[in-house]
């Protein structure tokens, strides 16, 4: 697993100030994000409203495992994460695609 990949391009994309935290911000966005990352514990509500979000807006919604997002991020009760920028979304999307967490 590659998980240094997506650290990297996480923190990269935090920086930039490319990232939305959090289910009612992802809602609030009037553009599409490139990925929204969500974390395994994410209740069936929430997960439901930001998968049709996505869905709508064409934006790959992929899990990862529970706690991942807290632990890369450094920062408490992390359930979803959204990847504004295009290439940087993409290569998560890549290294998500090659390998699952």
């Amino acid at each position: 697993m590659t998980t240094t990949g997506i650290e990297s391009y996480l923190g990269f994309a935090v920086r930039a100030k490319k990232v939305v935290f959090g289910l009612e911000c992802l809602l609030r966005l009037k553009v599409a994000p490139e990925v929204v990352l969500y974390d395994s514990s994410l209740g069936s509500s929430a997960k439901k409203k930001a998968q049709t979000f996505c869905q709508n807006r064409n934006a790959a919604f992929l899990p990862v495992k529970e706690g991942y997002l807290n632990e890369v991020l450094k920062r408490n009760n992390v359930k979803i994460v959204a990847v504004l920028d295009g290439s940087l979304g993409g290569q998560i999307k890549r290294i998500l695609a090659s390998d699952s967490l």
